[in-house]
């Protein structure tokens, strides 16, 4: 589907969900992806914003309890501000823009002035967070209608927004935003006004997202749990019977890698796959970018090999990065799969062959063994003597297939297709999850993954988190590396792969006890 673009001097309120990204409308994707300027909430979740051009200003002004933020009459100043200025301007608010989240004071502001804006709604916390718990709001024979309600009142109202009395004896779903800090109050209001004691409770903190908690308990229990199980904010609370069909309809927190703090060590540009599979299973990810690819510094080389590429027998990839770099070079050059002629090519793993084929080249050799010394062993069947052979790599690539080609005669020519560099320190920034060793896994794909995650901690640091933690390697060669440490593979799949990766992952995590 196509929506028109959206208009300069515009205000476009776009509801981003209540965290998890993939809830956001195809819509509100839309008018983000062609924003000038995004004002956007707390609790969001930052790859929403990568939707964004890169030339977008993003200008965060959220909201919490205890911290300072700006006040309601300077977010409204600002809108009309980048408004009259003819800019595309996005308002990406939590959850769903018109429910408690103050966008209808936004656009009167907007109204006043005379700015156009349109509203894109987005799936409300009160529909999105209970449904990743389990809880239906309403169902057959246990609640025909459910009310949201705030329990932040306005202070500025000697009177109560809200009669609590006529709530607490409606048969209904209650679903209160905002309420966490005053769970004793608030379960008390409902049962002096009728509401049993036994009714049961749901508080869900962080809903919908990889950390999301609940916890099931009564109404004359709620504070007492809350205390106990340490509930703090963002919760929603759920009061009814339906709280009840969670035990039957809880699908996302029994997913194989729910509440597991997961470490990927890929490069920014990556991390992105790997982290969509490893949250689509439940997992808490990580992120620990400990490679930059860049092109190479001087492609003179590489582009004297790609005009000579006809003249190649074999060219051989080993990765899926130097199928990348070398086809962007290709077409740099003006050139695409004719530019290989005769020449036979080579993938090792199946990641390789897939980039290959995506690019129209079906490759002639894949060996069943995915490392070099599976490469090794597939050429010592092929005659190769007084033969071309081009081996476009990284700059830290393992010279194991050129050392072997040569001695049986080959004209091997080995070039850098792309640079593969460490982070320095001042580049990253350690997530506390690593620091405080509180990882359940940490997965490493290469080989210089982990030699530049043993330079940046340092061998001791290297030693006491990877000990106690679960690792996981792509192939053969990363666990090499990660044995060279003195240290242990748990998880390997067979086909060194991501999507074979995942599989193990998930594989390895649903036989061990929780």
């Amino acid at each position: 589907m196509k929506w028109p673009e959206p208009s300069p001097g515009q205000i476009y309120f776009v509801g981003a969900g209540p965290g998890d990204p993939g809830l956001i409308t195809l819509k509100g994707a839309h008018y983000l992806q062609g924003a000038d300027v995004v004002l956007y909430d707390d609790l969001l979740d930052q790859r929403l914003l990568g939707l964004a051009p890169s030339t977008c200003q993003k200008i965060y002004v959220g909201k919490r309890g205890g911290r300072q933020s700006p006040s309601q009459e300077e977010i409204n100043q600002l809108l009309i501000q980048h408004a009259l200025r003819d800019r595309v301007v996005v308002r990406l608010k939590g959850g769903d823009p018109f429910v408690f989240g103050r966008g209808g004071e936004e656009a009167m502001a907007l109204k006043d002035e005379g700015i156009a804006f349109e509203i894109v709604s987005g799936v409300t916390a009160a529909a999105g967070v209970p449904a990743y718990a389990g809880i239906p709001l309403t169902h057959r024979g246990k609640a025909a209608a459910a009310v949201l309600v705030t329990a932040q009142e306005d202070p500025t109202r000697n009177t109560p927004n809200i009669d609590w009395e006529k709530l607490a004896q409606m048969d209904c779903t209650l679903v209160i935003f905002m309420g966490s800090r005053k769970l004793a109050q608030l379960s008390a209001t409902l049962k002096d006004h009728g509401r049993a004691a036994d009714t049961p409770v749901a508080l869900i903190e962080w809903g919908t997202w990889p950390h999301q908690r609940t916890v099931v308990t009564t109404l004359e229990h709620t504070a007492d749990a809350a205390a106990r199980e340490d509930i703090q904010s963002p919760t929603l609370i759920v009061v009814g019977e339906v709280v009840h069909l969670r035990q039957q309809l809880n699908w996302f927190e029994k997913k194989p890698l729910f509440g597991r703090r997961v470490l990927i060590t890929r490069s920014r540009e990556q991390a992105g796959d790997l982290q969509v599979l490893l949250e689509a299973q439940g997992a808490q990810v990580v992120p620990l970018p400990l490679l930059q690819l860049k092109a190479p510094e001087d492609s003179t080389e590489l582009d004297r090999s790609i005009a000579e590429l006809a003249s190649f027998k074999w060219v051989v990839f080993t990765s899926p990065n130097s199928v990348d770099f070398f086809f962007s070079r290709l077409r740099h050059l003006g050139r695409d799969a004719r530019a290989f002629g005769s020449a036979a090519v080579a993938a090792l793993g199946l990641a390789t062959a897939a980039g290959l084929r995506s690019r129209g080249l079906y490759p002639d050799l894949i060996p069943s063994e995915q490392s070099q010394e599976g490469l090794v062993k597939a050429f010592a069947e092929l005659p190769v003597e007084n033969s071309k052979i081009l081996l476009p790599t990284s700059s830290i690539g393992r010279a194991l297939l050129a050392a072997h080609l040569e001695k049986r005669g080959a004209i091997v020519h080995r070039i850098t297709a792309y640079q593969n560099l460490p982070p320095t320190p001042e580049e990253i920034k350690l997530p506390p999850a690593l620091t405080e060793n509180r990882l359940d896994l940490a997965i490493f794909a290469s080989p210089s993954s982990v030699d530049h995650f043993r330079a940046l901690l340092g061998p001791e640091s290297t030693q006491k988190i990877l000990a106690d933690t679960i690792i996981a390697c792509i192939g053969p060669t990363t666990a090499q590396a990660i044995q060279a440490l003195g240290l242990q593979t748990h998880i390997q799949p067979q086909d060194s792969s991501i999507p074979a990766l995942i599989r193990a992952i998930c594989a390895y995590f649903g036989e061990q006890k929780p």
